[in-house]
């Protein structure tokens, strides 16, 4: 064993002892991401509040989005698209305790989401074999054995969620066509189909499949957050013309016939250069605070009525997440830092500790939630 995998497993135990007093300070969560390391070494690590290291366990790959099982010390760190595997890391124990190899024709897209009783993992997946988007369930309590492949009710499924019904998961479809030859060209950008689609989690049958208006068949909804009312906020990328300024962030409320996308003042969106690449809401569920790492910009909205209530600089800044019940978020850069931000007064922080200062962060983050 190396060292850095001792040094990794002691500061687990650091996170395990440091949980109770980030409860305590309920405003200040640990943030989990994952991490880049000169040299090409992939980590998933955490963060307290001021940015000082809690977890760093290396990863077999790239990493990309993560879920945490309700109610415990397990989280699953997701492969970056075209993904070959789930790591399930036990929070407590500080390793990770499965590894859970992609199904044969089939790669992971970066994303899960588990069932209310923790039982179920879903992952969103793209299926080659058989060219089409799928969502493999794991079973959690059997060590993620595989015991379905649903319909994901669109092409290239990216994030996905489960609804607060306990039911309902809604998936991002971003309709991009690729090959297993060379999975991050896209090949039909000119004819995407992109689609919002919630499936019943009983028997994965397909509810409700929704999509951008034809005027924006170049948008693609890649990133969801969801609101404890059952509000879903998207955020999506566009493959049109990069002259084009089109709508994209929006919101749609189950039952709803269409999508609703906010309309942005123009430097906005000349800011957020047609791409979104992450998305969280506050704990109250009225912000939404959207990525958009191409343009070293993170903006929040009203979900409400969709206005833009602010924006911080950040240099390829793409992880973000809710920083607890007061509000704030967390943005981490690309480049290294992180930034505490509170978007009802515009004041930001740079988190000082040194994992946060120091580390190369990737796409998403997310803030660990109670009982670990």
């Amino acid at each position: 064993m190396r060292r850095r995998d001792l040094l990794a497993g002691g500061l687990a135990c650091a996170a395990l002892a440091a949980l109770p007093r980030a409860r305590a300070e309920a405003a200040r969560p640990l943030m989990l991401g994952a991490r880049i390391e000169a040299g090409g070494r992939f980590f998933a690590s955490a963060f307290d509040g001021e940015g000082e290291g809690r977890l760093d366990l290396a990863l077999p790959a790239r990493g990309h989005g993560f879920a945490q099982r309700p109610g415990g010390a397990e989280v699953v760190a997701c492969a970056r698209r075209p993904g070959r595997y789930l790591a399930v890391i036990d929070l407590a124990a500080g390793g990770i305790r499965h590894m859970v190899a992609n199904a044969e024709g089939r790669r992971f897209n970066g994303h899960g989401a588990f069932s209310t009783d923790g039982r179920l993992f879903f992952a969103s997946e793209s299926d080659y074999a058989g060219e089409r988007g799928v969502i493999g369930v794991y079973a959690a309590d059997r060590g993620y054995a595989p015991v379905a492949v649903w319909d994901s009710g669109g092409l290239d499924p990216h994030d996905v969620r489960l609804l607060p019904d306990g039911r309902t998961l809604v998936v991002a479809n971003g309709g991009i066509v690729t090959d297993l030859d060379a999975p991050r060209m896209k090949l039909n950008t000119g004819a995407m189909d992109s689609t919002l689609a919630y499936l019943d989690t009983a028997d994965g049958r397909l509810v409700a499949v929704h999509r951008p208006a034809a005027e924006l068949g170049a948008l693609g909804i890649r990133h969801l957050a969801v609101a404890a009312d059952g509000m879903v906020a998207v955020a999506a990328q566009y493959e049109g013309p990069a002259v084009d300024l089109v709508p994209l962030v929006g919101t749609h409320r189950p039952g709803d016939r269409e999508i609703r996308f906010f309309a942005a003042p123009q430097p906005t969106l000349r800011a957020m250069r047609q791409y979104c690449g992450s998305a969280a809401m506050d704990a109250a569920g009225r912000v939404l605070g959207v990525s958009s790492p191409r343009g070293n910009i993170a903006t929040f909205w009203d979900i409400a009525d969709g206005r833009v209530l602010s924006s911080v600089a950040v240099a390829d800044g793409c992880g973000i997440a809710g920083a607890g019940p007061d509000g704030g978020f967390v943005v981490a850069s690309g480049l290294g830092g992180a930034v505490g931000f509170d978007p009802a007064t515009g004041a930001g922080r740079p988190l000082a500790g040194s994992v946060a200062a120091a580390g190369r962060w990737d796409n998403h983050l997310i803030a660990l939630q109670g009982g670990t």
